[in-house]
């Protein structure tokens, strides 16, 4: 609240007139308080332009938001008067009082009306709620360097004082109360609580899809199965796989250093046309990540293939919700429950998926982060990248509600999820598809996750070319 006194007349105006009328809105508004006669103030310059005997003196306190502050850390405020844009009062703003300079006196009846007016119709402020939705970063090397473009570019006039953990900060603190503490762990806000993205969340995702495109493009860290290996051997996809020249993205954090002109993303060429016999083939690796954070120790899968469906297609397919079922047969759904950003060009959501696979009698529940962008250069010209990984949800809703049998219900986590779409030089019906999966889940055991994991890549390239 800020106290706010008025102006005050040096020249001779303290009319019986103003006297009577600041007397009068002393008694009446609550907003106007009456001081005590001045001392007589003597006209020692002799210009005659002292102030009356009488004069009473008025002063306004304007609040400009009433609220509250919980334990919790939930701000509610509702707007006072002059913090409303909107016109009323026959067009008259709002803030039309609190931005007049009043004189002595000059406080009118209508100016009571106004006040009262405005503050009936000022409407209270969105509600600060703290974030929902967190994603771990640790492992994720460009992280560091993406948070502080991202603090220079969006909120650099934030003293370090003010500056929040996993807000405008990575932190080691878990945002769930479940979780144990892990000082090598590291977490991000991804929402602000309101629906919108959090400081930090476009830094996150920038950070995940270069440690996901470089990941899947280091031939190092993989090892082709039997049959890949045989067809690596011809060496008709050697210009294909493991494309030699790195994939530009747009920087959505470091306004400064857009791409190299000369260094765009280009189609790729394939090795097979269109209807010939090896344009079947699905090469699939399993790996094993570098680093020693969370899932370090289970195996990446890795696949690419040749898939008759134009780049802009596909990537609408795998992003569209409504449509999982129609390439995974074992989906019984997925649901958009935040959609943070989505357009032709930049989609990011947090979904539930849920699946049954065959025989295991279970249901595999994931609540991810979904991220697509389109990579510079043009989605048609050169493709899209998109990404997934398991969030934490401070407010966990219960993922069995919808299931007769909540026993059945495994939760399972996303570690790394990516879909590489490159266009294909020439050809604008067909894309190289490239896919990799680090996947989670407690009814999965270790000695059959790579087995289960290679037989899900090509499942999924047959399922996705069916559709073409």
């Amino acid at each position: 609240m800020g106290f706010l006194p008025k102006k005050l007349r040096s020249s001779r105006s303290a009319s019986s007139f103003s006297k009577q009328k600041s007397k009068k809105l002393s008694k009446k508004s609550s907003h106007t308080s009456r001081f005590s006669p001045e001392q007589i103030i003597n006209d020692e310059d002799g210009d005659g332009d002292a102030v009356g005997r009488e004069q009473f003196v008025t002063c306004s306190c304007i609040s400009l938001a009433t609220g509250s502050f919980t334990l919790t850390g939930v701000t509610s405020l509702t707007a006072s008067l002059g913090n409303n844009n909107n016109n009323n009062n026959n067009g008259r703003s709002s803030s039309a009082f609190s931005n007049r300079t009043f004189d002595e006196g000059s406080y009118s009846e209508e100016d009571e009306v106004l006040l009262s007016h405005t503050q009936q119709q000022q409407p209270p402020l969105q509600q600060l709620q703290p974030s929902k939705i967190f994603l771990r970063t640790a492992d994720l090397p460009h992280m560091k360097i993406s948070a502080t473009h991202s603090r220079h570019s969006s909120f650099s006039s934030l003293s370090e004082s003010e500056l929040v953990n996993h807000i405008h900060i990575p932190s080691s603190t878990p945002p769930l109360s479940t979780m144990e503490h892990d000082m090598n762990e590291s977490w991000v806000a991804l929402d602000d609580g309101n629906g919108n993205k959090a400081p930090l969340a476009e830094a996150a995702m920038e950070a995940l899809v270069k440690t996901a495109l470089e990941a899947c493009m280091d031939r190092s860290m993989w090892t082709p199965n039997g049959g890949t290996a045989k067809l690596l051997k011809s060496g008709v996809w050697e210009d294909t796989i493991f494309d030699n020249s790195p994939l530009v993205l747009h920087s959505h954090t470091n306004h400064q250093h857009p791409p190299n002109p000369q260094n765009q993303n280009k189609a790729v060429r394939i090795p097979h046309p269109k209807g010939s016999k090896g344009e079947s083939d699905v090469l699939v690796w399993s790996g094993t990540w570098s680093h020693t954070y969370y899932g370090h120790d289970l195996p990446a899968i890795r696949c690419e293939a040749i898939v008759n469906m134009s780049p802009s297609s596909l990537a609408k397919l795998l992003v569209d919700s409504s449509r999982v079922k129609e390439y995974n047969k074992m989906s019984i759904g997925r649901d958009d429950i935040l959609v943070l950003h989505e357009d032709d060009k930049w989609v990011t959501k947090i979904c539930v998926a849920k699946t049954k696979p065959p025989m295991l009698g279970k249901i595999l529940v994931l609540k991810n982060l979904l991220h697509m962008e389109e990579l510079p250069g043009g989605g048609e010209e050169v493709g899209y990248v998109i990404v997934s990984r398991a969030v934490a949800h401070a407010q966990e809703d219960d993922a069995a509600a919808d299931v007769e049998d909540p026993s059945k219900v495994v939760q399972s986590e996303m570690l790394m999820g990516l879909n590489v779409i490159r266009a294909v030089e020439g050809e604008e019906d067909r894309c190289v598809l490239i896919n990799l999966n680090h996947l989670r889940s407690p009814m999965i055991p270790m000695m059959f996750a790579k087995k289960l994991g290679l037989s899900a890549a090509v499942n999924f390239i047959n399922d996705i070319r069916a559709l073409c």
